[in-house]
C-alpha cells in the first residue's frame, strides 16, 4: 500500500471516527441528559405529530366526565374541549401553537408514554411501537366548578377550591377565559391566537395560579403566626385610633383604620373587625425579619409546586422588609406584596391542616387505554409550617372572623357550618376601585376544602368576595 492510500484511510478512519463520537454524544445529551427538557418542550415535534396523526388521551374530572378529547377531522385529529371555564387549566393541543396547561404538562401521558412506564417510552422511540394513549384524571369536580363560576359571573378575577388534606385542585376558575376550540381549529386558529395575545385582559393567563395581586386583609394570618410563634400574647390589647403613626419621622404617613376605630383591641377584635393598625402595631412589635421569615416559610417569594406554572410573588421589590413603614403596610396585606389566589389557599390550607401545607396538584392520576391506574398524582405535604397549636388558635379567630358580633366576613357564613376565613379589601392603583379578597376553609372542626375568591377592581372590597367563598363551600360541602 503506497504512503498516499494509507494517509488516506487513516484520514477517513479517523474522520469516521470523529463523526461517530458526535453522533453518540448527541443522542446520549437527548435521550439521558436533556429528556426531561424535551419532553417537556411545548413544541416538541414528536408530542405535536401526535397530536394530528391518532387521538390524544382523554382529560378527565374526578368523576369521569370529559374535559377534552380528540374527534377526526379532515386533516387528522383535534382536540375537542368541553368547558371553557377550564381552558386555562386544560389547555390546548395545537399543531401550530404547541401544547399548554396540562396538555402541555402531561403530554407524555396523553400519547400513551407515561414516565411510570419506561418500557413503553422506549418502545416507542426505538421500534415504533405506540400503544393506545389512556386518560389523565383531574381532581377537578364538576360540581363545585359549576358552582365557582357562577359565583364569580363573569366579573374580572378568580377563585381556587382545593382539599387541605391532599392538595387536589377542585375548582380553578380565572375570568376572563377564552374558547380552546377556536385555538385548535385550522381555519380559526391564527385569528383566535392573535387575538386572544394582543387582547388588554390576558384571558391566557391562568389568573388562579399566575396572577399577582396584594392579598389585603387576608395576609393577616401571616402576621399572626409570626407573632404567635414570637410569644406574642393574642390576648394583650393594643390601643387603636385613627390615624396612626408610629412617629412623625413617617411624616405624611398613616395607618389607617376601615372602621375609623379608636380603642383596644385583642388578636380575636383585629380579625373580627379587620383592624389595620391593631396588626401594623403587631408587625412592628415582632419586627420585619421575623415577618419576613415566616412569610418565606408560607412560601411568598417562592413559586408553588404546581404541576402547571404558577407565580411566585413578593414579600417586596427588594425580598426585605428595611424600613419601618413597609413592615406596617406589610402586616395588614399591603406594601409591596404581590400574591396569587392560589398561595393564599395554600397559606389557609397549612392552617387547616395543623399547621401542614399541602402541595398543590391538578391531576390525581393517569390511566391506560383500558382504564388500568398507571401512575396517582399525590405529592404529599410539603413540610410542617407552623405548630399545630399555632393553627387551631387562628382558626378559632378565623371563625370569629366569619360568625363573631359585627364580623367583617359575616357574608361567608354557610348554615349549620362553621366557617373560618377572612377577607381582605386590597388597595391597587390610585383611582381605580379596589381588590376584593375571601380566602376560608370548612367545616372549621375537620376541614375538607379551602376556597380563595378574588374579584378584581370590586367596589364594595371583601364585602363581594365572601358570599362568593360561601357559594363555592356550599357546593362542596353539599349544603
Amino acid at each position: 500500500m503506497t504512503t498516499p492510500i494509507a494517509a488516506s484511510i487513516r484520514s477517513l478512519t479517523l474522520a469516521l471516527a470523529i463523526a461517530f463520537l458526535v453522533t453518540s454524544v448527541g443522542v446520549s445529551y437527548w435521550t439521558i441528559l436533556a429528556s426531561d427538557q424535551l419532553a417537556n418542550d411545548p413544541f416538541n415535534p414528536r408530542l405535536i405529530a401526535a397530536s394530528n396523526d391518532r387521538p390524544r388521551g382523554a382529560i378527565l374530572d374526578r368523576n369521569g366526565a370529559p374535559l377534552a378529547t380528540s374527534e377526526k377531522g379532515a386533516t387528522g385529529f383535534v382536540r375537542s374541549y368541553k368547558d371553557q371555564s377550564l381552558a386555562q387549566v386544560v389547555g390546548y393541543a395545537s399543531l401550530q401553537f404547541g401544547l399548554s396547561g396540562v396538555e402541555a404538562a402531561y403530554a407524555e401521558s396523553l400519547i400513551g408514554q407515561d414516565p411510570a412506564d419506561p418500557i413503553s417510552i422506549w418502545r416507542a422511540r426505538y421500534l415504533g411501537e405506540r400503544q393506545a394513549a389512556g386518560s389523565v384524571v383531574l381532581g377537578i369536580d364538576e360540581k363545585i366548578q359549576k358552582a365557582a363560576v357562577e359565583a364569580l359571573g363573569g366579573r374580572r378575577g378568580a377563585i381556587v377550591a382545593l382539599d387541605p388534606r391532599s392538595g387536589a385542585m377542585l375548582a380553578s376558575v380565572s375570568v376572563p377565559s377564552f374558547d380552546p376550540n377556536e385555538v385548535v381549529d385550522p381555519q380559526r386558529q391564527q385569528a383566535a391566537m392573535d387575538k386572544l395575545n394582543n387582547g388588554p385582559e390576558h384571558p391566557l393567563l391562568n389568573r388562579a395560579a399566575q396572577g399577582q395581586y396584594p392579598p389585603g386583609s387576608t395576609f393577616k394570618v401571616v402576621t399572626a403566626s409570626a407573632a404567635l410563634e414570637s410569644g406574642f400574647d393574642p390576648t394583650k390589647k393594643l390601643r387603636v385610633d385613627d390615624p396612626y403613626q408610629a412617629d412623625r419621622s413617617w411624616g405624611d404617613y398613616f395607618v389607617r383604620s376601615a372602621s375609623h376605630a379608636h380603642g383596644l383591641f385583642d388578636m380575636s377584635d383585629g380579625f373580627r373587625l379587620s383592624e389595620n393598625i391593631y396588626f401594623a402595631q403587631v408587625g412592628l412589635q415582632i419586627g420585619g425579619g421575623k415577618l419576613a421569615e415566616y412569610a418565606k416559610r408560607f412560601g411568598i417569594g417562592t413559586a408553588p409546586k404546581l404541576d402547571l406554572p404558577a407565580a411566585k410573588g413578593q414579600l417586596s421589590g427588594s425580598g426585605l422588609l428595611d424600613r419601618p413603614t413597609l413592615v406596617a403596610d406589610t402586616s395588614y396585606g399591603q406594601g409591596e406584596l404581590l400574591v396569587s389566589p392560589l398561595q393564599m389557599a395554600l397559606i389557609y390550607a397549612t392552617i387547616a391542616n395543623g399547621g401542614v401545607m399541602p402541595t398543590p396538584h391538578y391531576a390525581t392520576g393517569v390511566r391506560d387505554a383500558e382504564g388500568h391506574v398507571v401512575r396517582q398524582v399525590a405529592p404529599g405535604a410539603q413540610g410542617q409550617v407552623i405548630s399545630a397549636n399555632t393553627a387551631k388558635t387562628l382558626t378559632t379567630m378565623l371563625v370569629g372572623a366569619v360568625a363573631g358580633p359585627g364580623a367583617f366576613a359575616f357574608g361567608a357564613k354557610v348554615p349549620g357550618v362553621d366557617v373560618a376565613g377572612k377577607t381582605g379589601t386590597a388597595e391597587t392603583r390610585p383611582g381605580e376601585a379596589p381588590h376584593g379578597w375571601f380566602v376560608g376553609f370548612a367545616p372549621a372542626e375537620a376541614p375538607s376544602v379551602v376556597v380563595a375568591v378574588i374579584v378584581e377592581n370590586a367596589p364594595e372590597g371583601g364585602v363581594t368576595a365572601a358570599p362568593l367563598g360561601a357559594q363555592v363551600m356550599r357546593a362542596a360541602l353539599g349544603k
